[in-house]
């Protein structure tokens, strides 16, 4: 009976304790819940390192529910204090759930979705969180509701160091949660040996088969120490295991580093073709500079020309004037011949006349041997111009073979992206615009940028983007790629290699970019953008993912990093990237200039997003034929369409 009252005490206690925790909490189920699942991650450590280094804890939510996944969402917008960010994820099953290889936490609050996780993620280093399950031996953690409306957690240490995870020793003190492993088991099975021995006392008769029972359930846990000391053994297995993984990951660390020396090789053999481009572009500069030298001559010459010729039409006149008075003096010869006298002086003015006119006829002869020399001198340096025009052009079609060369071919974008077409339109022969791709374990990172500037020095700011895109995307994994962070990192790279520090008098060079990582396996993209936006036409409705407001360059008022949208595609949707060439080409409308403008260019993008992918292509360069007529081409022109 003093047992009995010592228990019916502590009943007591514990119930008014309950009662005020209880009144003096007014947060909702799913917003502990919420709390709970973003703080548990900073208290657990994972031995194998898979969590060590990382800057991203990715929560897995199965089946939990909008109310407390938005609670989750809306806590992990800020991130830890050591500066690792939280990236929760909803799944419909475990399946998706286990083909995400990020994950580090998952919560099931179903007892079979907890049943099939445990089995699927077994010796994996993910935090399994269950939700009133039954058997408290099974859990790693696992919430509690109590009558009061307060949630409380206990997490089960043994069965969290069979996947190398730990627990750091404030966790119960500062989440308040309780350690059910070994001990905690041990704890409750005697809180309810209590709760037995108190039915006991109300039923006298049965008390001979109740201590049957704790008998048994001792016996019982006998077995359960005999399962963790096999347990312990296998966790053994693994460290050994570990050692072995460790010797690989050395072994891998040694094939990086002769990696990493072959790009450094890679990049010295870069910077000296640079230097090579740098050498190429002076010598053009100064060969245009000579040209257009030689231009004002040859306007010169031309204009002494037209002078002599002017000239040389005045001597022509004078001497079919005189030609004519030779005809006169000669009729009035024959009527005069009987005056002697008459003849005589005519005789003698004829003979002037004739003195005069064969002056004249040499001097227009020494002007035309004149005029033929310069036409001679002309016609050479007009050879000289038109050899120095050729070696030019030469020069800028070699300057395009480069530049296709560092581009990736169409065959290798067919590999990852079988439903594409590319469309560049250079104002020159070398182009500011250019496309890009690279492959990251079963990601492809492709991209539509366009450079300041276009001819001779946008190809050259298009070389510098192409190459650090390659540096930066080798440096990536498959887990850790960023669309937003690539452009973040480009952005870092062309302002410190050009130099930029905000200063009136520098240059202000930099390019506008698309870039998305498209992630087959999840039917997924990732997409970023400066200044240029995305497009994706799905069941006949355009929708457009808006860039950030800032170029990849120094600008003012830049943020410091690029948003990262995630997308998930269809099979069937349409997928645009472009530069801003094709809408502001100037056209005629309504008998003025104007641009095309990219209302128009969506609208003419939704009449043709149905036709296969080379249809489309030649029908966007028909259309931007029609519309520039016969002016000039005003800028490169590039996009790139993709049908997932």
């Amino acid at each position: 009976m003093k047992i009995f009252r010592i228990y019916f005490l502590i009943s007591v206690l514990l119930f008014v304790l309950n009662d005020i925790a209880s009144a003096q909490y007014r947060e909702s189920v799913s917003e502990q819940k919420a709390k709970l699942l973003y703080n548990i991650p900073r208290y657990l450590l994972w031995e194998n390192g898979s969590q060590a280094q990382a800057q991203i804890i990715t929560i897995g939510l199965v089946n939990a529910g909008e109310e407390l996944s938005k609670n989750l969402k809306r806590h992990a917008k800020k991130p830890y204090q050591n500066g690792v960010r939280v990236v929760v994820r909803d799944f419909l099953s475990v399946e998706n759930a286990v083909s995400d290889k990020t994950l580090s936490v998952l919560f099931v609050p179903y007892t079979g979705d907890f049943v099939s996780a445990m089995t699927l993620l077994k010796y994996t280093p993910v935090v399994i969180i269950s939700d009133n399950y039954s058997d408290r031996t099974e859990v790693m953690i696992d919430f509690s509701d109590e009558k009061s409306g307060l949630v409380t957690f206990g997490y089960n240490t043994a069965n969290l160091r069979k996947e190398g995870i730990n627990v750091m020793p404030d966790m119960s003190k500062v989440l308040r949660g309780e350690d059910i492993s070994k001990d905690a088991i041990i704890k409750e099975q005697s809180q309810k040996l209590s709760e037995k021995e108190e039915e006991l006392n109300q039923k006298l008769q049965l008390l001979d088969e109740k201590e049957k029972e704790i008998f048994q359930k001792q016996q019982q846990i006998e077995i359960q120490n005999r399962n963790m000391a096999i347990q312990s053994r296998g966790i053994q297995n693994q460290v050994e295991k570990l050692e072995r993984q460790r010797e690989e990951m050395q072994s891998l660390k040694r094939q990086q580093e002769k990696i990493t020396k072959e790009l450094e090789e890679t990049e010295i053999n870069l910077k000296r073709k640079n230097a090579e481009a740098a050498a190429v572009a002076s010598e053009l500069e100064r060969q245009q500079n000579e040209v257009e030298a030689q231009r004002e001559v040859a306007k010169r010459q031309l204009g002494r020309i037209n002078q002599i010729n002017e000239e040389i039409n005045e001597k022509e006149t004078e001497l079919e004037q005189l030609n004519l008075k030779n005809q006169l003096l000669n009729n009035i010869l024959l009527v005069s011949l009987v005056v002697l006298v008459i003849f005589l002086i005519m005789l003698f003015f004829i003979a002037k006349l004739y003195i005069g006119k064969r002056k004249d006829n040499q001097k227009l002869a020494r002007q035309n041997e004149r005029i033929e020399e310069q036409n001679v001198e002309i016609t050479a340096q007009m050879d000289e111009i038109t050899t120095q025009k050729d070696k030019i052009v030469e020069s800028i079609r070699y300057a395009q073979k480069i530049q296709q060369a560092v581009m990736p071919p169409q065959e290798y974008f067919s590999k990852y992206l079988p439903d594409h077409f590319i469309m560049l339109k250079p104002k020159d022969i070398v182009s500011g615009d250019f496309y890009w791709g690279n492959d990251i374990g079963d990601k492809f990172v492709f991209t539509a940028a366009d450079c300041t500037g276009h001819g001779v020095p946008g190809a050259f700011m298009s070389l510098l983007g192409i190459a650090f895109l390659n540096d930066i995307t080798a440096r990536m994994t498959e887990e850790n790629i960023s669309a937003g962070e690539i452009l973040t990192l480009l952005r870092s790279d062309i302002i410190t290699y050009l130099r930029q520090s905000g200063r009136e008098d520098e240059q202000k060079d930099g390019m506008d970019m698309a870039i998305c990582v498209y992630d087959k396996k999840n039917s997924k993209i990732q997409y970023a953008g400066a200044h240029n936006p995305l497009i994706i036409i799905r069941d006949g409705n355009l929708m457009q993912t808006d860039a950030d407001e800032m170029p990849i360059g120094y600008y003012e008022n830049q943020t410091d990093k690029f948003t990262n949208h995630e997308i998930e595609v269809k099979k069937g949707d349409m997928l645009y990237l472009f530069s801003d060439g094709y809408a502001d080409q100037f056209g005629i409308s309504g008998g003025k200039r104007r641009k095309y403008m990219i209302k128009n260019f969506r609208e003419f993008l939704m009449q043709i997003h149905t036709f296969d992918l080379p249809v489309q292509k030649q029908k966007l360069d028909e259309n931007l034929e029609q519309w520039r007529g016969n002016l000039k081409q005003l800028d490169d022109v590039l996009v790139v369409g993709v049908r997932f």
